[in-house]
């Protein structure tokens, strides 16, 4: 009788473990986990367009600044001056062209005078041909009248190219308004470029910059962390792809926040494997090779609706599980 007991507890234990081992066993098919996971977000890096020194800083690390709010300002006297140099060389260019203008009108009135007096010109020669042949005047006054045709048309000639060399000079002119005006617009850049603004709303972080700092253009001065659009990069086995479908619910385990979940959805799954993107990639190719399981970079995206007293911050651990129920 007590063997009979002890072999139907065997027993029972035998098929609770293999319920538990089978149980197990559809809970890791369909519940897909790793620890590889992280944090992410934009990082928008903050440099000066121009050079100059910093004049004011208007924030700190890890305060919270709002889109165009100003983070600090370089020096502007310098720029200014410029602005002003450019402005006075604009004015000047302006002038010029007031004054080509003035020219070109003045060449064009010449020009049809000049048009004017070789018309006339030309019936007196043709009315004097007529009259010398009939000898009716003498051949001094045709000799006359011949050369003041002649004298005419050079004046209509030399108007001519007077006319063309003021309409050129009203085109060079209006080019060096054009680049004036260019260099005035750069100017106005450079005086607007010496107020630094935050583009967009996101926390300070990485502030290296200082009151009386000189800094040049593509200086790192501090960096933006919008937290407002975050995700999470969970780095799974390529083993454990094949069920990992976009858009498929993720439960989302904090290390900061023991006990609390989060939840999101797959998004993407990136196309080729962390590896292939390093700053050295493999190269299977040559060498020794070893075959090492790769891991393939998962995004996913959180759901809106979370604990705003829990907050996420870049970098953070993440354990993540993915819902690949069919």
């Amino acid at each position: 009788m007590k063997t009979i007991k002890i072999s139907i507890l065997v027993f029972v234990f035998i098929l609770i473990s293999l319920a538990v081992v089978l149980f197990y066993l559809q809970y890791k098919k369909t519940h897909i986990t790793t620890d590889n996971a992280y944090v992410c977000g934009h990082i928008h890096w903050i440099s000066p367009r121009i050079e100059g020194t910093v004049l004011k800083v208007l924030v700190d690390d890890n305060q919270l600044v709002k889109e165009g709010e100003v983070l600090l300002i370089i020096d502007p006297e310098r720029y200014k001056v410029k602005l002003s140099q450019a402005r006075a060389s604009l004015s000047l260019a302006k002038w010029k062209l007031k004054e080509a203008k003035v020219n070109f009108q003045a060449a064009q009135a010449n020009l049809t005078l000049a048009k004017a007096e070789f018309e006339q010109a030309k019936i007196d020669l043709n009315r004097a041909e007529a009259l010398f042949k009939k000898a009716v005047i003498p051949k001094e006054k045709y000799d006359h009248t011949l050369t003041h045709y002649k004298v005419t048309k050079a004046s209509l000639d030399v108007a001519k190219e007077k006319l063309s060399q003021a309409k050129v000079m009203i085109d060079i002119a209006k080019s060096q308004v054009e680049e004036k005006e260019a260099q005035v617009k750069d100017a106005m850049l450079d005086v607007k470029y010496t107020i630094i603004k935050a583009p967009v709303t996101g926390y300070i972080t990485k502030r290296s910059v200082e009151v009386g700092h000189r800094v040049k253009p593509g200086m790192p001065l501090l960096a933006i962390v919008p937290l407002s659009n975050i995700w999470i990069e969970a780095n799974y086995k390529e083993t454990q792809l094949e069920r990992i479908k976009v858009g498929q619910k993720v439960i989302i385990k904090v290390d900061a926040y023991p006990g609390k979940r989060f939840y999101g959805r797959v998004e993407s799954i990136q196309a080729g494997s962390g590896a292939v993107f390093s700053l050295f990639p493999p190269e299977n190719a040559t060498g020794n090779w070893v075959k090492v399981v790769q891991r393939v970079p998962v995004k996913i995206v959180l759901e809106e609706e979370q604990d705003p007293n829990l907050s996420l911050r870049i970098g953070m651990s993440v354990i993540t599980t993915v819902l690949a129920r069919d």
